[in-house]
């Protein structure tokens, strides 16, 4: 399992993005600045602003402050909660308070200040966006200041967002619904900006970088006060912003929340979006992740297994090579060949087999998960916990476990043929002749049929359905069951074979001799109830139907025929028909000579006639 926590470890080759925004923020002379980090949800943001945290925590002439916009959602003024979380989280600084022993007096006063600021525009709401609660107030009789405020935004229309996003936001508010306590509210606003310079210029560092994650997770109302928030901030000597956000979410919840002020105050018609000039004004250097390359998601998921397999002190030595790597191989895959020469010592078979079944579907988990980290690895982790159902059902074969990624990857991103599969799947006995038919169609074979969907001719599904291993070659029924989560209304209520009945199974299946065969069957099989029969029956058809080449299937049926167990023969019969008879051993001569000696039935040689090298095995027999 993968944490979806984010990390300073790189995984995904983004450390040159971080190296990059570092270079920005520790040059002096582009201080003040606020960076703007855009990327869809999951698009690595987070890891970004955790791997330059890291890095500029090693600058010594750099103060960093990490702070998440969502941890104050729950606050009802989230815009003070976030300013007095900078000013705590500054004074809380180890880094911060070593530099100024010499001035504690000094320090202290100033932090007294700036929290005696805080508590005073805690007290008096000042907020940039007084207008909006005002307008609300006009629509139910509300002041006469209305018609003021109007008449004010629409004749300073053409530099809207100058007033709500600058410094001229306190002197326009104050112009129109100014008093003697609105002088206090931005007096207040002031005394704060320049007390926190002060406190910077005192304290001798350079920088200042505070590093504002999630803001796009919060509601629309909290993000324009998390933005009002760090506008307190903007245009002090010596910071630098940097916000991680969504810029599409970010700009929505801006022009939702100013809509009623844009409305109110139209006269043309023209539309106006406040939401992408806001952020232009706000943002000095906007910077977007860029979606990562099929290459770079293959790289992505075998670090990511790696992550899972190896020890910590081991991964760590692989992740250390890997960001050496991308510095000289931006384009190339960081592949299993260049994790052995670091393993060396050849320990992990099962890592090599994960990572190079892996490589196969990089483009089609590219394609489906949108080529998005977090989605990657959310998927990624639910196929862990497949895994563990297989493991827990003890069905974990190598091949279990590759099919059900395939299966998954159906389900994610053609989810209607995933269920349209399982409705086959729980309606036939055995494997589902549609799905026979179609593999043999993709293969190229001449007696093969796509389904009437046509939706199963997509390349990609095609693509999917013919790596191996092929799904006609497991018990997709296990598979589905470990899968039930999504599919309670096609399985119903069907159950899987009873643990008795899995255990007698098993054990004939996997028999080391023929005289423990012999016991189980005697004693064992032909004891088992009607509905156990069947279901070890329905076992045993869809082994020889995936495994038509291994001799323990039919072994299993030659002592069950022996043992006169009821319907065996007729199953028997049934199930040769379903399969291609020439992969039967003809080792098996000699005991399908035993059997048409109890059975002296022409239309079991008639089915085995394919098979020229098996008959010859049985007349040899005689």
């Amino acid at each position: 399992m993968w944490s979806d926590i984010e990390t300073d470890k790189d995984l995904l080759g983004f450390s040159v993005h971080a190296n990059l925004i570092k270079d920005v923020v520790t040059n002096v002379k582009n201080l003040p600045i606020t960076i703007g980090l855009y990327g869809d949800w999951g698009s690595g943001k987070s890891s970004v602003l955790k791997i330059l945290e890291k890095e500029l925590k090693e600058d010594k002439d750099s103060i960093v402050i990490y702070f998440d916009g969502w941890t104050f959602e729950s606050f009802d003024d989230a815009k003070l909660a976030l300013i007095q979380g900078i000013v705590d989280e500054l004074e809380k600084s180890e880094k911060f308070i070593e530099k100024v022993k010499g001035k504690t007096d000094d320090i202290k006063s100033a932090f007294s200040k700036l929290k005696k600021s805080i508590n005073w525009m805690r007290i008096l709401k000042i907020t940039a966006k007084s207008a909006i609660p005002i307008l609300s107030a006009s629509m139910t009789g509300g002041a006469s200041i209305i018609p003021l405020l109007i008449s004010a935004f629409q004749e300073h229309r053409g530099n809207l967002t100058d007033i709500l996003t600058g410094d001229k936001a306190e002197e326009f508010l104050k112009d129109i619904i100014g008093t003697d306590k609105e002088d206090k509210k931005y007096a207040a606003v002031r005394e704060f900006r320049n007390d926190f310079a002060n406190l910077i210029k005192k304290s001798k560092y350079e920088k200042v970088i505070i590093l504002i994650d999630d803001l796009d997770r919060c509601l629309p109302r909290h993000i324009i006060d998390n933005l009002e928030a760090i506008k307190l901030f903007l245009n002090v000597p010596g910071t630098a912003f940097v916000i991680a956000a969504d810029e599409y979410i970010v700009s929505n919840a801006i022009k939702s929340e100013y809509q009623s002020l844009i409305k109110a105050s139209e006269q043309d018609g023209s539309s106006y979006n406040i939401g992408e000039a806001y952020m232009e004004k706000f943002i000095q250097l906007p910077y977007r992740l860029p979606s990562l390359s099929n290459k770079e998601v293959e790289t992505y998921v075998n670090l990511l297994f790696c992550q899972s397999e190896l020890l910590q002190e081991t991964f760590d030595t692989i992740q250390k090579d890997f960001v050496e790597f991308t510095r000289t191989n931006k384009f190339e895959i960081y592949s299993w060949d260049r994790i052995n020469t670091i393993l060396s010592d050849g320990r992990y078979g099962n890592l090599q087999t994960t990572i190079g079944f892996m490589s196969r579907f990089s483009n089609i988990i590219s394609v489906a998960l949108r080529r998005n980290p977090r989605l990657i690895k959310r998927f990624l982790n639910a196929y862990e916990v497949r895994n563990t159902l297989l493991k827990a059902s003890g069905i974990d074969s190598q091949d279990n476990r590759f099919a059900l990624l395939k299966l998954m990857l159906l389900e994610y991103k053609h989810e209607k043929l995933f269920n349209e599969l399982c409705e086959w799947v729980f309606n036939q006995p055995g494997t589902p002749s549609e799905l026979i038919s179609m593999e043999k169609a993709i293969a190229g074979e001449k007696t093969g049929k796509y389904p009437e969907n046509k939706e199963w001719e997509q390349t990609d599904v095609k693509v999917l359905l013919e790596i191996p291993p092929l799904f006609s070659s497991v018990n997709l029924k296990e598979l589905f069951w470990v899968s039930r989560d999504k599919l309670s209304d096609i399985i119903g209520g069907t159950s899987l074979y009873s643990a008795k009945v899995k255990d007698v199974f098993k054990r004939a299946y996997n028999h080391t001799s023929d005289s423990i065969l012999k016991s189980i069957c005697s004693n064992e099989i032909a004891n088992l109830s009607a509905d156990d029969s069947r279901d070890f029956f329905e076992q045993l058809d869809e082994m020889i139907i995936t495994k038509p080449g291994e001799k323990n299937g039919y072994n299993v049926y030659f002592f069950c025929l022996e043992n006169n167990i009821e319907g065996a023969y007729t199953k028997f019969l049934s199930i040769l028909e379903r399969i291609d008879v020439k992969k039967i051993p003809f080792s098996l001569g000699n005991k399908f000579n035993d059997i048409l000696k109890i059975y002296p039935d022409k239309k079991l040689k008639e089915i085995l006639s394919p098979n020229r090298n098996l008959l010859n095995a049985i007349n040899t027999a005689k």
